[in-house]
């Protein structure tokens, strides 16, 4: 039974690492890359990383990495996102500690800032 469920297992972690996680730098070309290390020198990064303190989004900080780039390019490429918007964005990150409703409202704030700003 557990031979089973781990096989299940590796085979979604292959899929979900050959779909989303492996990138070659040949494949980037003359690209321009954000690592989570730049983003607060984004305005986007910049506008989520002072709405997660705000919120008190981190907890474990497992997923915050992941969680804030993910936000910052939603918030790049659409200032004002509906919730469908930011549902769609942030699909792909898993928080251990459950602070979803937080993170939304970060991302709400971050995206109220837009509005003032522009």
């Amino acid at each position: 039974m557990w031979h089973g469920a781990v096989r299940r297992l590796h085979h979604a972690h292959r899929r979900c690492r050959d779909a989303f996680f492996i990138t070659t730098i040949d494949s980037i070309g003359t690209s321009q890359i954000t690592t989570i290390e730049a983003i607060g020198g984004t305005p986007a990064g910049a506008k989520i990383q002072k709405a997660w303190l705000d919120h008190e989004v981190v907890q474990c900080g497992y997923c915050q990495s992941g969680q804030i780039m993910s936000a910052s390019a939603l918030l790049a490429s659409n200032p004002h996102p509906s919730d469908a918007d930011i549902d769609d964005a942030m699909s792909g990150n898993i928080c251990r500690c459950g602070t979803y409703v937080r993170i939304r409202e970060a991302i709400k704030l971050a995206a109220q800032t837009n509005e003032k700003v522009g």
